[in-house]
This record gives C-alpha cells, structure tokens and sequence, in this order.
C-alpha cells in the first residue's frame, strides 16, 4: 500500500508547496522599491556616460533614436508583427504530435487486453489545401512591413520632437541671459533713481515706477528660469533621461548650441505636395493596411470552399494480448462546411466593408498630407518674416531707447517716458531671442510633413 500511493502523494505536496511559495514571496512594497531603485540605478548609469559632455542636436537625436521610449515601444510592436508573420507561416508546416500513457486498470477491461500495459503514438498531419492560411500569411507580410514603416514614421516624429525640446532649451538659455541682462540694468537704473530722487531731482513716483520696472524685470527672469528647467526635463525625458538626477550624482544637462545646417525645401508648394505623396510614409503603410483587407476579403472567400488534409499516424501497445504491437495509418480527408447558418456570407460581406474603410482612411490620408504641407510651408514663411520683423523691431525700439535715456538725463524728456521705452525695449529684445530659432522649428515641422525626415543611420 506504501508504494502504491508514496509516488502520487509526493507529487501532491510538491505542487502545493510551489504554490504556496509562488503566493507568498510576492510583497507590493518591497517589489517597488526594488524596481524604483533598479530602475534610478540603469538611468543614472546612463546619464553620466551619454551627458559627460555638451549635446549637439546631433547628439540629442541619436541618443534618441535608441533610447526614446515610443522608439523602443514602436521597435516592440515590429517584433511581435515579425513573430505574427511567422506563426502565420506555420499554417504550411506539418503538425507532428507524439503521445504516451501507461494504463493501470484494477480488473482487465476485456479478455483481450492485459491489466497493465503502454501505449505510445506519433501522429502527424499537412494540410495540402487550405487556401486562407496562404492569404492569411499574405496579410501578415504586409502587416509586418506596414509595422516597419510605422517604427520609422515614429522615429521621424522623436526627430521633430527631439528638436523642437533642443531649440527650446536654447530659446530659453538665451531668454535667462537676455533678462539678467535687462534686470542688472533695470537694478541699476534703480538705484540711481533712488539716490537722485533723495536729492529732489525726481518724484517719489517716479522713484516707484523704477523700482517697479526692476521688479518685473526679476519677476520674468525668475518665471523664464523656471521654464528652462522644464524645458530641460522634457527634453530629458524624450531622450529617455531622467528629468531629476539622484541626489549624489553631480551630472548635468549642457548644450553646445551646434545645431547644423537646417534642411530647406526647394520648390513651390505645389512641387514639396507632390514630392511628398511620391513615398510618403503614412501612405506606404495606408497602401499596405489596403492590401491587407484585400486578403482578408480573399480569406473570408475560402470559407466557402473545401480543406484537404494528409495524415499519418504510428501507434505502439505494450499489451501483449493485442493483435499487432505497432501500426501504420496514412489518410487523406476533406472538410467542406456547406452551411453555417449565412455566417461566412456575413463575414465575407463585412470584409468587403472593411475594405473599403481601408481606402477611404487612405484618401484621408492622402488629403490631410496636403493640408499639412501647405500649413507647414506657411509656418516658414511666417516664421522667416516675424525673425526680420522682430530683429528691426528690436533695432527701432534699441534706438529711441538711447535717445530717450540720453535726453531724459539731460532733462529734455520726464524720467516715465524713458522707462516705458526702455521696456518696449526690453520686450523688443525676448521677442527677438523667441523668433530666433522659430524657423528652425518650422522647417522640421515641414520636413516631417513631407515624410522626408532623415533618421540617424537610416536612408530617407
């Protein structure tokens, strides 16, 4: 008796205390902090080795061709597509299954059979006709290719994306130093106010209105402070960084500025429409989602015509009683199912619908490439002329600032007008610094509009 249930009962407690085990080693708190401290360790890591020195853009968008976490995200969804069009293809491979029991019954089943015995069987099976498994793998290549170009559309968006967050940074780099500038002057402007209002050269509102323009001066340089720090942390964060370093690392976010030669379009915009809708990205992958729904169209036909299959199958018996202790079995067989209540008709015809769904998110798509195109070439446009306009403006407003100053310290002109012109100046100045690199940012709005945009190691 000892040995009959030793065995069973063995087996028994070892599953149940993997069980136990797998159900109580799990504690939430514990798990993340673990991960938490993991997870700050690998971004640490990684920010002292790519951050030891200042970025180009260059630098920026390499680091977030393979760290960004949509690339990798995007890289992902390719695979699972690549392993989809590989189980599709085994639809054509035989299916090979290999069994075996031994048999225990406490009185024989019949007296041609033994009590105790083993069996063992290899059955194997093709289908030699099974018309949607070739359509269905069809549609998987072109699900698998779609899913490329989709990654690389993805990547051209993390280039606009990484650029827009590095132009930003330096827009407001060059707006912290503009207002330190501006309020060092509008400080010491200040206090010579003060000193010469306790002479009663000037009023004591005047005085205030020199104070307050100070004031303005810190509060703006204190929220553009603030903005660059955010800034930062984006563009930290599309680089796949992070926004905070750990309290004893010393690294630090520094740009150099290098930003490279902007692509700049050449032609009409008639001719960047046409040039786009040539390969563009958005409607490779509309043509291939088309072609798709076309074979899912052929797929839902085959329900309606037969399956044919081979099989073989060996088979093995450890019964001595039986007639023959091994066996062969070859067949041939057919399924044809002649009638599932209209269901395949239904699923045929909603394939046809979703075809044509395909094509007209396609004609979307076609329209809507143009309509970003022509607003993007737009955007240059204006971003090149409010530059020019906001360089003169400064130049104008820089101008009669030094006339106003010059004529308010000779009495010629109230000490208020001065000052108000000294802040249309300053105004002048930010607006100046902020169109600077809104050309930049257009133009690569406009080259991802066109699909043109060029990715790190990669052909357009």
């Amino acid at each position: 008796m000892r040995n009959r249930f030793s065995h069973p009962l063995l087996i028994l407690l070892q599953a149940a205390l993997l069980t136990g085990a797998g159900c109580s080693t799990f504690d939430p708190g514990q798990a993340r902090e673990e991960q938490t401290r993991r997870f700050r360790e690998t971004l640490d890591g990684q920010a002292r080795e790519l951050l030891a020195r200042p970025l180009s853009l260059d630098d920026c968008i390499r680091i977030a061709m393979t760290n960004n976490y949509a690339v990798r995200q995007a890289d992902l969804d390719t695979a699972i597509q690549r392993i989809a069009k590989n189980v599709a293809f085994t639809a054509f491979l035989p299916n090979v299954s290999l069994s075996a029991a031994y048999n225990n019954h406490h009185q024989p089943p019949n007296a041609m059979s033994e009590r105790r015995y083993g069996q063992a069987s290899l059955d194997a099976g093709v289908p030699i006709f099974m018309p949607s498994a070739w359509f269905l793998y069809a549609a998987t290549r072109h699900g698998y290719r779609a899913a490329e170009l989709a990654a690389n559309h993805v990547r051209q968006g993390i280039v606009l994306e990484t650029s827009q967050a590095y132009y930003q940074v330096l827009v407001l780099q060059e707006t912290v130093a503009a207002l330190e500038t501006q309020f060092g002057a509008a400080y010491e402007t200040a206090e010579r106010i003060e000193g010469l209002a306790r002479e009663g050269f000037f009023t004591a509102w005047e005085r205030d209105q020199a104070r307050l323009q100070a004031e303005v001066r810190q509060t703006e340089l204190d929220t553009a402070r603030r903005r660059l720090g955010i800034a930062r942390a984006d563009l930290l964060v599309t680089l796949g960084l992070a926004p905070i370093p750990a309290a004893d690392t010393d690294y630090t976010l520094r740009l150099s500025g290098d930003t490279g030669e902007p692509w700049r379009p050449e032609g009409s915009t008639a001719d960047l429409v046409l040039k786009a809708l040539e390969g563009h990205p958005l409607l490779s992958i509309a043509d291939r989602r088309v072609v798709m729904q076309e074979h899912a169209v052929r797929r839902a036909f085959t329900a309606f015509l037969p399956v044919l299959n081979l099989t073989a199958a060996s088979t093995w018996t450890g019964n001595e009683l039986a007639d023959h202790a091994s066996n062969w079995m070859t067949a041939f067989g057919g399924t044809w199912q002649v009638f599932s209540g209209l269901a395949n008709l239904a699923r045929y015809k909603a394939a046809k619908v979703e075809r044509r769904q395909s094509e007209l998110e396609r004609e979307s798509t076609f329209l809507n490439i143009m309509a970003q195109i022509i607003a993007a070439e737009a955007a240059v446009r204006d971003a090149v002329e409010a530059a020019r306009i906001n360089q003169r403006a400064y130049e104008v407003a820089a101008a009669k600032f030094a006339d106003y100053d010059a004529k308010s310290r000779e009495g010629l002109l109230p000490l208020s007008e001065a000052l108000d012109v000294r802040a249309a100046m300053d105004l002048a100045q930010v607006a100046l610094v902020r169109s600077r690199y809104q050309e930049r940012i257009a133009l690569a709005s406009l080259e991802l509009a066109m699909g043109v945009t060029s990715i790190p190691g990669k052909p357009l």
